[in-house]
């Protein structure tokens, strides 16, 4: 039996901690480490690892100095001792028999990676309802890779590191990059793209907890704009990788997340120098005449208006939204004054 190995960073987690662990350690797979690799927390959460650690020889904890996610789960990767990889947030947890179920599709279709479904909210116990048996699809990497673009669920399901089972060998030379806050969207097409075969399976055996402490929830700062930075070496990536069609994909997404976050620099963040960095780097991309095939109203029109002066299309956006304003309000004052659902303030395309 091969060992896998649970890779849990951990940071300030002690409101969540025990409830993932203990789904690691109820894994009804027995051939399993489970390293908790503390990173510099100021909680509890170091006293948690260490007394689970106290109580499970299968679980090793490993202290270090803060270097954030992506140094924990690099050390994880690091020292871990099995030749399979699992990854789950120290917020989240996972079915009990979450490792036996992928391990058992990994074998049966010589897969090197294999992804479940998962479930997102708020709920404390989620209540795993997994089928007796359940198929798998196997497809290759360009076929992985191509689903990332498809709509938000396959974005992502498919980039980040938990909710997979991973052979170790993927990493190999690779490595999460540190001080990211979008670490994933770095590696994870590359780890995809080493694949010979992927299982995917559609049995729901992660919960994705959110909850407005965690990075993804905080106010939107510059910090989260390191993301364009991946976008960018993604179609770089796929242009020396001679995949023309994936290239032209990640193009798209670049172009319309550089413009959505131009409008969030200039209104939320108020920054000049940062909107001015992305009107540049959006000029640098930019080629006449191109339309988005991901997204009708980024005609060719569109683009070639924000490249020219992105702020004629801000002007056009809060005309547009003061035009539906005006409108609901006439349609409510029609029904008695209740406000219409389908007609609200938006200044810019809701696309995140």
């Amino acid at each position: 039996m091969e060992k896998i190995s649970i890779i849990i960073p951990v940071y300030n987690a002690e409101k969540y901690l025990d409830r993932c662990i203990f789904s690691a350690a109820a894994q009804s797979y027995s051939e399993k480490e489970i390293l908790l690799i503390d990173d510099g927390s100021t909680d509890r959460s170091p006293r948690i690892c260490d007394r689970w650690a106290e109580e499970h020889k299968e679980i090793r904890v490993i202290h270090q100095k803060n270097g954030g996610v992506s140094s924990a789960r690099n050390r994880g990767i690091r020292e871990s001792r099995g030749d399979l990889l699992v990854m789950v947030d120290s917020d989240d947890y996972i079915a009990a028999d979450m490792l036996s179920r992928m391990m058992k599709i990994m074998k049966e279709t010589d897969a090197d990676l294999v992804l479940c479904g998962l479930a997102k909210g708020k709920e404390e116990s989620y209540a795993f309802a997994v089928p007796e048996t359940a198929s798998a699809e196997v497809i290759g990497p360009e076929e992985a890779l191509h689903r990332i673009y498809e709509n938000r669920e396959n974005m992502l399901r498919y980039v980040v590191p938990w909710a997979k089972l991973y052979k170790k060998e993927l990493f190999q030379g690779l490595q999460y990059p540190v001080s990211r806050i979008f670490e994933d969207i770095y590696l994870t097409h590359q780890v995809l793209y080493r694949c010979r075969r992927i299982a995917v399976t559609d049995q729901v055996l992660t919960y994705y907890y959110q909850h407005g402490g965690s990075i993804m929830n905080r106010p939107f700062h510059a910090g989260k704009l390191d993301y364009l930075d991946a976008l960018e070496e993604r179609i770089l990536f796929f242009r020396e990788k001679k995949m023309e069609d994936l290239a032209g994909a990640a193009l798209d997404e670049y172009l319309h997340a550089l413009i959505w976050e131009y409008s969030r620099t200039r209104d939320i963040l108020k920054d000049r120098g940062a909107s001015r960095n992305i009107k540049e780097r959006f000029r640098k991309w930019y080629r006449k005449g191109y339309a988005s095939s991901r997204y009708p109203d980024e005609t060719a029109a569109f683009l070639g208006r924000f490249c020219r002066n992105p702020e004629a299309v801000i002007l056009q956006w809060r005309m547009e939204g003061l035009i539906r304003k005006i409108h609901g309000r006439k349609e409510a004052s029609g029904r008695g004054g209740q406000p219409s659902a389908g007609h609200q303030e938006n200044m810019a395309p809701d696309h995140q």
